[in-house]
């Protein structure tokens, strides 16, 4: 009998402290998510930086009269391949008459580099060393509750140790480009920061022309198509932000790019040619493998809940870029992987841990097939 009522207290107490220990981590989470600003300090690993230490920061506020919180980043980092960069990107949402919008990206690189110029089928990767600076603001205004249009401006410059017998694309030297241009959104997400519900269709074209100081005379058009579906949610939760974070979402995305030009394709610069690849664009491929003047991918996400502020997700796409002098058609590129998301504020601003690979690589022991991202923002 003894022995009963020491097993019976044993389990009381574990039952108290799994009690108390749930209590206080719903506490630190309550008060994390409260935090305007987050920092984090964390190494990454891809075939194009190798070892990569980074900073990063991220500020969540709202700015007078309004209702909608606003998101400014700042990441920068340096590489064992001697590349640094600094850059930071944000979303400002200002009230008044009439609400509107402004977006901006800022970047500068020092960056050790490789592009792949595709010779018989084959990519031939070839190394340059480039200095890149770019500044993009679009501010759009509110027409009606869901359309927004507005101007907007882009700059690039970048200077490399290439010249013309380097490449196969003409410019490569140096490129300096100024643009002006027109976009226009329609918006019916529930929230900006992770939607769970909701599309946005955003149109842009900018033009390039030498008159205003550009190297090349040029047009950057650009459609992203952006859809969300909740599955599921769960019947009982304690506030918005633990709805959001425990309920099931099918996400998709399709993306064109198209740089024209009066002049061939080969006489373009290739930094102003769209890209496929990266952190956000058909993760799993890398960076410059593929890149023509025209652009279209297609990608999905199943976002589900795990734990508290962990959500993990599951994603693949399918896209290809094309010559529009040579028109050819081929297999499409396709990537792949798994993710966690973390949350870190109420604000639905999420740590983003993926790892990814393609449908070129086909060894599943090689590391070098797989790309890591850690980054504090969403793919889409």
């Amino acid at each position: 009998m003894t022995g009963r009522k020491h097993l019976i207290l044993f389990l009381l107490l574990v039952a108290s402290l799994g009690v108390s220990a749930q209590s206080k981590w719903n506490n630190f989470v309550d008060k994390a998510m409260q935090l305007p600003v987050v920092g984090l300090v964390y190494p990454t690993f891809s075939n194009e930086t190798s070892w990569r230490f980074n900073l990063g920061a991220q500020a969540c506020f709202y700015m007078p009269n309004e209702t909608t919180p606003s998101v400014m980043r700042l990441t920068a980092y340096y590489s064992l391949k001697r590349q640094w960069q600094i850059y930071s990107t944000g979303t400002l949402y200002m009230g008044g008459k009439i609400p509107w919008m402004l977006y901006y990206g800022i970047r500068y690189r020092d960056y050790p580099d490789v592009n792949f110029e595709w010779v018989d089928g084959t990519p031939i990767a070839f190394d340059y060393a480039s200095k890149r600076a770019d500044l993009t603001l679009e501010p759009l205004f509110h027409v009606s509750e869901n359309w927004l249009i507005g101007p907007m401006c882009d700059f690039i410059w970048e200077k490399t140790n290439l010249n013309i017998v380097d490449s196969l694309y003409h410019g490569t030297e140096r490129v300096l480009m100024w643009g002006l241009g027109f976009g226009a959104m329609y918006d019916t997400r529930n929230i900006n920061q992770y939607p769970t519900k909701g599309m946005v269709i955003k149109l842009e074209g900018l033009y390039y022309e030498p008159k205003l100081g550009s190297d090349y005379r040029l047009w950057h058009l650009e459609l992203d198509y952006r859809h969300y579906l909740k599955l599921w949610q769960p019947a009982e939760f304690k506030n918005d932000f633990d709805k959001v974070n425990k309920s099931l979402i099918f996400a998709y995305q399709f993306k064109a790019i198209a740089a024209l030009s009066n002049q061939s394709v080969e006489d373009m610069p290739f930094q102003v040619m769209p890209t496929l690849g990266g952190d956000d664009l058909l993760r799993g491929i890398r960076t410059n493998l593929f890149r023509e003047n025209v652009l279209w991918a297609l990608q999905t996400e199943l976002r589900f809940p795990i734990y508290s502020i962990l959500r993990g997700t599951v994603f693949a796409g399918v896209g290809d870029v094309y010559d529009t002098d040579h028109w050819q058609w081929t297999a499409p590129q396709i990537g792949y992987g798994l993710g966690l998301r973390l949350a870190i504020n109420k604000a639905h601003v999420n740590v983003r841990f993926d790892v990814a690979r393609n449908n070129r690589d086909k060894s599943w022991s090689d590391p070098d097939t797989y790309s890591f991202i850690l980054t504090a923002t969403e793919a889409f």
